[in-house]
């Protein structure tokens, strides 16, 4: 037993030591090591060969993934057969092992790869978190909870955030500068490869080219009023297209608009002026500017009741002029106001000497009949006396 033993355990270092690809290969008919019977095909041979193969596979397999060999074996093993039979279910224990071995190799890789992503992600989040609130840490305190896999990724990605935090504020103001320079954007490619620095320079890119064409929008807007105020026919550049053409238009409808309301403000204030309305010669082959401008003056319901106010302002004694704060600003407004709180005035003063005049003519009447009687008692007195 002892022998047979110590013979097992050598053959297995062989086997362990040797290559178990090349000594994987399946028995002919000319072994003898079996015992068996002349009648034994090749058949039943391989299929001896891949049973005993095939257990000492899954022991070996068992045995690779514990990382522990012939934890599987006991006293017993191999002792049921022959030398070439022991060979055969070693081959297999061989092959076994070294897959169990590589199986268990892969899943620790795997979970150090995925610990590692995990601290990556995270400390990649925190970086972006930090640099965005200033708050950024030049020592960073493992987690204790974690493995050392997960920190160690949590400080690479970490690092990586702030790295490319720094690289993209860069890469946003070059898109900035080319495209306030440039149509067409080209990312350089120390940006391209990141999909953070390459949004930074895009975002950078795209805010100059929406400011330019804020720019240009507001230029050709300012063209249009001009033309549009001056009653010109619509006439957009060429250079003006897409929404630049439209800024044209809005602003050439603003200028009509503006002119037209300028024209029936002209045509209102003209009312405190002329007392009959009167076209102006500059409009006379205006139509369309004439129509709001005589819709103006139609619309002035003010001119009877600021009239009458001026006057009676002007009427009254020690009355000073006080436009209404409603026409301050109203130059024409001001003028008509002024005119006939004058003319009240002067009516005032006109009366006040009539008044005075008859006052004085009834005071001297007054002062004769007095007089007169004074006289007459006077002389009736001396006749009596006589």
């Amino acid at each position: 037993m002892k022998k047979k033993l110590a013979v097992i355990s050598t053959a297995c270092l062989l086997i362990l030591a040797s290559d178990p690809v090349s000594s994987y290969a399946t028995p002919d008919s000319s072994s003898d090591v079996l015992d068996q019977p002349t009648s034994v095909t090749n058949e039943d041979v391989k299929a001896i060969f891949d049973s005993l193969y095939q257990e000492g596979y899954s022991l070996g397999e068992e045995d690779g993934y514990a990382e522990k060999k012939f934890e599987q074996f006991d006293q017993t093993t191999g002792l049921d057969k022959s030398s070439e039979e022991f060979t055969w279910f070693m081959m297999g224990y061989t092959v076994g092992y070294k897959k169990g071995q590589q199986q268990k190799e892969e899943e620790l890789k795997t979970e150090q790869e995925n610990e590692m992503a995990a601290g990556e992600e995270e400390g990649y989040q925190q970086g972006v978190l930090d640099y965005k609130h200033a708050t950024i840490q030049s020592e960073i305190d493992p987690f204790p909870s974690k493995s050392s896999d997960w920190n160690k990724g949590y400080v690479q990605g970490y690092k990586k955030a702030i790295s490319l935090m720094d690289l993209s504020v860069k890469a946003k103001k070059e898109g900035y500068d080319q495209g306030l320079e440039n149509d067409s954007m080209s990312v350089p490619s120390m940006y391209d490869d990141e999909d953070v620095t390459r949004q930074a320079f895009t975002e950078g890119f795209e805010t100059a080219q929406a400011e330019v064409l804020n720019q240009q929008k507001k230029q050709f807007e300012k063209q249009g009023y001009v033309q549009g105020y001056h009653d010109l026919s619509l006439e957009v550049p060429a250079e003006a297209e897409g929404e630049l053409q439209t800024a044209f238009e809005q602003g050439y409808e603003k200028g009509q608009k503006q002119k037209q309301k300028d024209v029936k403000a002209d045509g209102y204030d003209s009312a405190f002026t002329y007392q009959t309305y009167r076209a102006p010669k500059s409009l006379q082959d205006k139509p369309e500017l004439e129509k709001w401008y005589k819709a103006g003056f139609y619309s002035n319901k003010d001119v009877k009741s600021l009239k009458q106010k001026a006057y009676k302002d002007g009427w009254k004694l020690g009355k000073e002029m006080s436009v209404p704060k409603k026409y301050k600003q109203n130059k024409a407004a001001v003028a008509m106001y002024k005119k006939y709180f004058e003319q009240g005035q002067k009516k005032q003063e006109k009366t006040v000497s009539h008044i005075l005049l008859g006052s004085v003519i009834v005071l001297t009447l007054i002062a004769l009949i007095t007089l007169w009687r004074l006289r007459r008692r006077k002389n009736e007195d001396t006749t009596l006396d006589s």
